[in-house]
């Protein structure tokens, strides 16, 4: 069983070589005549497409705008037809790519770096774009007492916007509302008239079934209820006669005079009678009533943009430092083969190569999930989609480590029982210094950024 096994493969090998030979030759006997005779930049008689002399290529200049085009792809990445049979063999022949560059069959493939460059250049571009767009659900990773269970009952005739209470930072329960928990016109469900600072305390109407789930009674901060008693002293309680000289409208005076205050009077030890108030009970849904929400969210905003920002100009650099390193482990793990570096190197871009295609697998629940259903997937994503997450973050190493497995095999020639332990002591240890690299960089630049800011 294992001897035909063994001799099917080595068939289907042969049967592939020739097919290569094939194209090759066709390739070769391409024939591409040039529209004039001489080369237009140096004047020597040409012989194909190219002159043998300068190198400068025999260009049509009334071909069509497309032709121009794709002649740029060819000529500057090799976008031919070597690039789908380059990615091809790259998936479906682990290692054949690197065994036939190191045997200097290099003409036939797009050249290894230039392909590596290329993904990398797409997959960045593409990653932090989309990861620029999605850094703003960080603002509502805080759903406090929020549970989703509850707000999935919102809009229902059950659930009617029908009560009024003091809440302290509606307007980030809003942004949860929609963002985090996809509740259409979440601002018509709670709707707020600020006192003081828009991010403090509002007088909110909001259904019931809010309040009495997700909200906590609390005690009013001290800066609000100075605020307010000071506000409801003035004799006259409008816009041209306001404390400290600042800007208010209707809403903060119909939140001001709906508060309700109660008043006893105690008698003193010296016996004199006096009068104190005593504030209404307010809610909060968030962790910390006195923390200034307004500050913290822009200063959460621009320290999340720059760290992304930052990301997007080291990463790649990080990457590239991971090709010689993964070329150096290669050297360490084979040093019985001595081969030379640069084998080792050519290797390492093949496989770093299919890491940033296979990648893009897993971060596809990032982009379709959003960055805070991910850190929240008991509360925010269905079975399926949890099941998804766990079949794709698990499948992913195990394609990778298969994918070394065989590329190891294919490259080095080593039996199957030792290409096996080193391929997997190989994975973990790569993965461990890569990771703590990563880790490294991630706290450089967070701290660079907390610096700025």
């Amino acid at each position: 069983m294992l001897q035909d096994w063994k001799e099917h493969w080595e068939a289907r090998s042969r049967r592939m070589r020739r097919k290569i030979e094939r194209l090759r030759l066709k390739r070769v006997r391409q024939k591409k005549t040039p529209k004039y005779s001489c080369c237009k930049n140096c004047g020597t008689p040409l012989e194909g497409m190219y002159c043998y002399r300068c190198g400068q290529y025999a260009l049509d200049a009334e071909q069509p705008f497309w032709k121009y085009v794709l002649q740029y792809f060819e000529n500057v990445y090799q976008f031919d037809t070597k690039i789908w049979r380059t990615l091809w063999y790259l998936f479906t022949r682990p290692g054949f790519l690197t065994a036939e560059f190191n045997a200097g069959k290099i003409n036939s493939y797009v050249h290894p770096f230039r392909l590596y460059m290329c993904i990398s250049v797409v997959f960045f571009a593409v990653f932090f774009m989309l990861v620029g767009e999605r850094a703003g659900d960080f603002d509502t990773l805080d759903d406090g007492q929020l549970r989703r269970s509850v707000v999935e009952q919102l809009g229902t005739p059950a659930s009617a916007t029908d009560t009024t209470v003091y809440l302290y930072q509606a307007p980030r329960l809003v942004k949860t509302l929609s963002l985090r928990f996809g509740v259409k016109e979440a601002d018509k469900i709670v709707r707020y008239q600020p006192v003081d600072n828009p991010y403090g305390l509002s007088r909110t109407t909001l259904p019931r079934l809010l309040v009495d789930s997700c909200f906590l009674l609390t005690d009013i901060t001290l800066h609000d209820w100075e605020f307010i008693r000071k506000s409801r002293a003035l004799a006259n309680l409008d816009i041209q006669n306001w404390i400290d000289g600042r800007d208010y409208g209707p809403d903060n005076m119909a939140a001001i005079r709906a508060f309700h205050v109660d008043s006893t009077r105690i008698q003193m030890a010296d016996g004199a009678d006096s009068l104190v108030l005593h504030p209404q009970k307010v809610y909060i849904w968030t962790d910390n009533a006195e923390k200034d929400a307004e500050a913290d969210e822009l200063q959460k905003q621009q320290l999340i943009n720059g760290f992304v920002s930052g990301l997007s100009k080291w990463t790649p650099f990080y990457m590239m430092f991971l090709l010689p390193l993964f070329a150096a482990l290669l050297k360490l793990f084979y040093a019985g083969k001595r081969m030379p570096y640069m084998w080792h190197f050519v290797h390492a871009i093949h496989v770093n190569t299919v890491f940033l295609i296979l990648i893009c697998i897993p971060l596809v629940p990032l982009f379709a999930y959003g960055i805070d259903n991910m850190l929240a997937t008991q509360q925010t994503l269905n079975a399926v989609q949890q099941n998804f997450l766990r079949i794709t973050f698990i499948g992913f190493p195990l394609a990778m480590i298969f994918y070394l497995l065989v590329s190891f095999h294919t490259v080095y020639g080593q039996g199957w029982g030792k290409t096996t332990l080193k391929a997997v002591l190989f994975y973990i240890v790569f993965t461990a210094i890569a990771v703590l690299l990563a880790i490294l960089l991630l706290l450089w630049v967070l701290a660079m950024e907390a610096d700025m800011i």
